[in-house]
């Protein structure tokens, strides 16, 4: 049996019973016992019950064996996954044999099934998944664990992102229900194939944007011009007017990267906004300018709900590839499309706050290939909206349509060829798009707006009722809940079920459409509720009561809580109808505006009602200039959300990690990426420690030690530096590997100063270099300070047992049995040294 050319061998068995492959974890038991090391490597983290642990490995069936006899946490499910080749040569020995069905041994191409025959999505929804690496794959003495480990986390992370987002739907429906009253065209009946045989350009935010933006600002009359939003501020100080802004997210953030869209309105022929029907209300209810809708107007079956056209997530230019399709352009140039980083690491064009807080160098994610035939660091986002773009693309050429992008340095997406912007040929400029789109697309009346809100306002009164419905079936199923179980003074009879079988089926059925989306809104507290018992033959009497009547009171809350929500849309709309009035209730007015944030609303209010607006700047100056005060505040402050989160998911402090696992897995050309972004990041005090960490370690890799301890000497500060500690392990290795005993003992004396974890490893070097008192006194001192860490206690024994020290060595072992009465290695050292070994 063989792995990439490594002989897997037989089962050897070490002086503490421990079974294992040699070829998949060498020596690593020999030394204290997988018990004693397996409790010294991951503490506690196998005891949390309702877990789902995803483990990349075995450890030749001794891990798996060592779960099994510790015991399974209630309600926690064990999935193993490891290399075909070792499971293959496991499955013959036994060691996987009788396992409890809440553990699986799988491999990569079946794990999935098995995570969704364990029921994962109920894990990760209560955000109750653990992903590890055994011993085999931490140590990648067989380097496919290390890729392994490595798919399978991202295979893992896309999973948990997509059912986090398909099942959190209540922040989305939120906002939908917000948008009620703005949402008032349909993309679908205005904008349907209006520019037949056209060539569009989708702009986005990616580094290669501001190369097109000099021949788009040339061309932008024969161009149908779509831009994403988060570029308005880039677009504006270029000079350029798109014909359509796109947006789609629903985050406040949102509003904080493409808040300068807003000023587009105040131009004399401004874009129209298409927005998903879920964008952020900032920026929708503060828009001056006409905007269309995708997708439904309401989260319910209703005569409301108009026909919409196909549009696609997850990212904005995804919506606005949708969208140019939709308009029936038939050639479509991705500009700023990068889905991937700049050589440097950057994420976004020049002139984003992306791209001003520096390089994204602390990502882990794979790398894709780019028109030009590099290889480019990119994110999980960025992934997910290049295989949406694949589809986009199919989809696009059966239509007839062929799309193009524009810069070598994106990444490449099937059926979407690179072509440089000159050699587009173009219409003249005789019938300019933004022609076309102002006979199409008329402003709004103030009698098209109130008609608009009070069809929406009927509505949310008809859903109300069907709600208070859902409430009262519920609160009488709670009633009979009380007499099924004789509770709270009820005589307890059977009868109840029966009644209770008839409201389920109201709620199921006549009831459906609204059911469900109240569950929305309570769907994680029912499965808290419910995870003590997957199948129903597992409960006790006591645990049906309470899961029943947590179930309806479950019901309750979320049916209250959708009416408050219901009760505050109708609100927000009954003041855009006050908005309408040729004597408003100012009051009314100014407390929604601040109660929704949305301070700029009186700009749109006063461009629609000017002599209103006027009397109310009479009436209320000091109000007024609140207003206004509050609204340039929120398009001017530079420390927004945004920033304080770019700080944070660019902050250098992320490189280290990487480093390391680039370094551990020899990837030479990312390291060297990293470099290069560092060269010339913004904060070069800042970066400079990384850089010389990081050529430290491309310098180890091209196997020149003396050089990589010049880049590592320079971390050796005071005070330290926090790469400081990792500086002086990299020194320790590579003296080791020069033979250089004397330096090594040096790091590993500096490091002891660091912290006291670093005295075993320092008493293992003494020890192999015979200066074994000196081993000896190490450990003991780590003891003062860690006296409950078996491995230690253990390794101390194994030196008294050496060196015939029988007395100091039972009492060690005793010690080890007394904090750990399953420690096999312990108990057979306890025999060989004559020692009555405790039951």
């Amino acid at each position: 049996m063989e792995t990439a050319g490594h002989s897997l061998g037989t089962l050897l068995t070490n002086q503490f019973g421990d079974r294992y492959l040699y070829a998949v974890n060498r020596n690593a038991f020999n030394r204290i016992g997988s018990d004693a090391l397996y409790r010294s490597h991951f503490g506690e983290k196998f005891s949390a019950e309702y877990q789902f642990n995803i483990i990349i490995g075995t450890d030749s069936g001794m891990l798996v064996r060592h779960i099994a006899k510790s015991g399974i946490p209630t309600g926690s499910r064990f999935l193993f996954i490891e290399l075909p080749e070792v499971l293959s040569a496991l499955e013959g020995t036994g060691l996987l044999d009788n396992l409890p069905a809440e553990i699986s041994v799988t491999t990569a191409d079946s794990w999935q099934q098995q995570a969704r025959e364990y029921q994962i999505s109920d894990f990760i929804f209560l955000d109750a998944v653990l992903f590890l690496d055994s011993l085999a794959a931490t140590d990648a003495n067989l380097p496919e664990y290390r890729s392994l480990s490595w798919a399978i986390n991202q295979e893992l992370m896309k999973s948990i992102h997509r059912i986090q987002v398909a099942n959190n739907c209540a922040p989305y429906i939120l906002k939908q229900l917000e948008n009620l009253p703005e949402n008032r065209v349909a993309v679908s009946t205005v904008l349907g194939n209006v520019f037949p045989g056209r060539t569009a350009i989708v702009l986005a935010g990616g580094p290669s944007l501001n190369a097109a933006l000099p021949w788009v600002r040339e061309n932008r009359d024969r161009l149908v011009v779509i831009a994403v939003s988060r570029i308005s501020r880039i677009l504006l100080d270029e000079g350029i007017v798109p014909h359509f802004v796109v947006s789609v997210d629903l985050q406040r953030i949102s509003f904080d990267v493409s808040r300068e869209m807003l000023r587009f309105a105040d131009l004399p022929n401004p874009p129209i906004l298409v927005n998903s029907h879920h964008v952020s209300s900032l920026l929708l209810s503060q828009w001056g300018g006409t905007s269309v809708y995708s997708n439904h107007l309401f989260p319910w079956k209703t005569e409301l709900n108009v026909n919409t056209l196909p549009f696609s997530g997850p990212t904005v230019s995804n919506y606005g590839l949708s969208l140019a399709v939709n308009l029936g352009c038939t050639t479509i140039i991705l500009a700023g499309v990068n889905l991937c980083f700049s050589a440097e690491g950057q994420t976004h064009a020049a002139g984003s706050n992306e791209n001003k807080v520096g390089p994204d160098l602390g990502q882990v994610a794979p790398r894709v290939e780019t028109y030009g035939g590099a290889y480019a660091d990119s994110n999980r986002g960025y992934l997910e909206s290049l295989d949406e773009m694949t589809v986009q693309a199919q989809w696009a050429r059966n239509l007839g349509v062929r799309i193009y992008n524009c810069s070598l340095d994106a990444a490449k997406i099937p059926l979407v060829d690179y072509k440089p912007l000159d050699e587009f040929e173009l219409p003249g400029a005789d019938s300019p798009p933004g022609d076309i789109l102002s006979a199409l697309v008329p402003q709004a009346t103030s009698k098209d707006r109130i008609t608009h809100y009070r069809a929406m306002i009927k509505e949310l009164s008809r859903v109300r009722g069907k709600l208070q419905e859902i409430l009262n079936l519920c609160n009488e199923a709670l009633r009979h809940c009380d007499g099924l179980f004789g509770r709270n003074g009820k005589k307890q009879d059977f009868r109840h079920k029966i009644q209770m079988d008839k409201i389920e089926r109201r709620l199921d059925q006549s009831l459906g459409d609204y059911t469900r989306l109240v569950k929305q809104f309570g769907i994680k507290r029912f499965l808290v509720s419910l995870k003590g018992a997957s199948r129903a033959e597992e409960m006790t009497d006591e645990q049906v009561e309470a899961a029943t009547r947590q179930y309806y009171e479950t019901y309750v809350e979320g049916t209250e809580n959708l009416i408050k929500i219901l009760e505050s849309t109708t609100e927000r709309i009954s003041s855009r109808l006050e908005e309408e009035k040729d004597s408003p209730d100012f009051g009314m007015l100014v407390s929604q505006w601040e109660k929704d944030q949305q301070f700029g609303r009186l700009h749109v209010w006063r461009h629609r009602h000017p002599e209103r607006a006027a009397a109310l700047a009479s009436a209320e100056p000091e109000k007024v200039r609140e207003l206004e005060a509050e609204f340039t505040r929120s398009m001017t402050e530079e420390e927004t959300s945004q920033i304080k989160l770019l700080e944070q998911l660019h902050d250098l402090i992320h490189t280290r990690s990487k480093a390391l696992l680039l370094f551990t897995r020899g990837e030479r050309a990312e390291l060297e990426t990293m470099a290069r972004g560092l060269q010339k990041h913004p904060d070069q005090e800042k970066a400079l420690p990384y850089l010389h960490f990081i050529n430290g370690l491309l310098a180890e890799l091209r196997d020149a030690p003396q050089e990589a301890v010049s880049h590592y000497e320079n971390l050796f500060t005071d005070p330290p530096h926090m790469l400081t500690e990792d500086a002086l392990l990299q020194f320790a290795s590579l003296a080791m590997k020069c033979q250089d005993v004397e330096n090594s003992l040096l790091a590993m004396e500096c490091l002891i100063g660091v912290s006291p974890s670093y005295l075993p490893p320092y008493g293992d070097l003494l020890k192999a270099i015979g200066r074994f008192e000196e081993a000896f006194d190490a450990y003991n001192r780590y003891l003062g300070f860690a006296p409950d860490d078996v491995a230690a206690l253990v390794t101390l024994g194994l030196f008294c047992k050496e060196a015939g020290l029988k007395e100091p060595a039972t009492e060690l072992f005793l010690k080890v049995i007394a904090k750990d009465p399953n420690n096999s290695a312990a108990k057979t050292i306890l025999q060989e040294l004559g020692a009555p070994v405790p039951a």
